[in-house]
């Protein structure tokens, strides 16, 4: 079954994509980011690639980029915020949220990236590879 617009804008999709040198990020769509086509295709494969990510171990280092988190209350509002970006960069991933731009914002990035390479095959030949570098802001453009 391929993601419509509907499925889009109904649930806050977490994606995953990697770039030409083989590092990998996720992105939350917060039901209004923009999902590459490769990844829309096939709800079984976004399937497979997402409960691969949960799976994956989360002992790495990471930082906060601080300069891109909107304004919290208070620290719980913050915490809770973070929790899934940090726990993807604890797995290695460039961890994206989408912004108001449209586009999206590098919230979390590992100090130590998980490359494709270390996938097994089948989810290595199913992750969407994006034709640019992962960067602090993307645009839609950015990520066609």
């Amino acid at each position: 079954m391929e993601m419509d617009e509907e499925f889009l804008e109904t649930y806050d999709l977490d994606w995953f994509a990697s770039c030409p040198d083989g590092q990998l990020a996720h992105f939350a769509t917060g039901g209004r980011g923009f999902v590459p086509m490769a990844v829309r295709r096939s709800l079984s494969i976004y399937e497979n690639i997402y409960d691969y990510f949960l799976s994956v171990e989360d002992d790495i280092a990471f930082e906060i980029v601080e300069g891109n988190l909107p304004e919290f209350g208070d620290s719980v509002k913050r915490e809770r915020y973070l929790r899934s970006f940090v726990d993807m960069a604890r797995k290695g991933l460039f961890s994206y949220d989408v912004s108001n731009s449209g586009g999206y914002s590098l919230i979390a990035k590992p100090q130590q990236n998980r490359r494709i390479d270390d996938l097994p095959l089948d989810v290595r030949r199913s992750v969407c590879v994006l034709r640019l570098r992962f960067s602090v802001r993307m645009d839609e453009s950015d990520l066609l």
